[in-house]
């Protein structure tokens, strides 16, 4: 289920024992991707020329975790969620099982495998006020995110030069 791990201890009854039963995704980061910046501002249609912004990459960082008190259980559900995304890391339209969104403009999601040493583990488990529980931890590449607006430019037709020769 997605949900906020950090709410577990403040949310109500209801809503905690369906966290506590069921693996939950939270997002707990969104970070640009700095390599693929170097997009064009003008988009050529024909003879026209448009301006947009670039398009942004991002990359999400989801972790999913289970608070189940079973403590096997929890890890079971947590090697499902592992086995899973090791068999299918890789989501595109032709393959998901929900449409992305069109306006998104999103055409492939990849998951890898995110590691964090000890320290980083009880510094993201301190940020999010909880317990350690089983958890695992993705970064989910590339989003691109791109306003589909485009503002019309003039396009250049001839350059005229002089020279100042003596």
């Amino acid at each position: 289920m997605l949900g906020n791990v950090a709410r577990l201890d403040t949310d109500t009854d209801a809503s905690q024992a369906e966290m506590v039963r069921n693996v939950v995704m939270t997002l707990v980061n969104i970070e640009e991707e700095k390599t693929l910046k170097n997009g064009s501002h003008y988009v050529q249609n024909g003879d026209t020329l448009s301006k947009r912004n670039p398009t942004i990459f991002l990359n999400l960082y989801v972790m999913f975790s289970c608070a189940d008190s079973n403590h096997l259980e929890a890890l079971k559900k947590i090697s499902r969620v592992a086995l899973f995304f090791q068999r299918k890391n890789v989501f595109t339209r032709e393959n998901a099982a929900a449409p992305f969104p069109a306006e998104a403009g999103v055409e492939k999601i990849i998951l890898d495998l995110f590691t964090l040493n000890f320290e980083q583990i009880n510094h993201l488990w301190g940020i999010l006020g909880g317990k350690y529980s089983p958890s695992v931890l993705y970064k989910v590449r590339i989003v691109a995110v791109q306003n589909a607006l485009l503002e019309e430019t003039a396009t250049v037709q001839d350059i005229e030069t002089q020279s100042n020769a003596n």
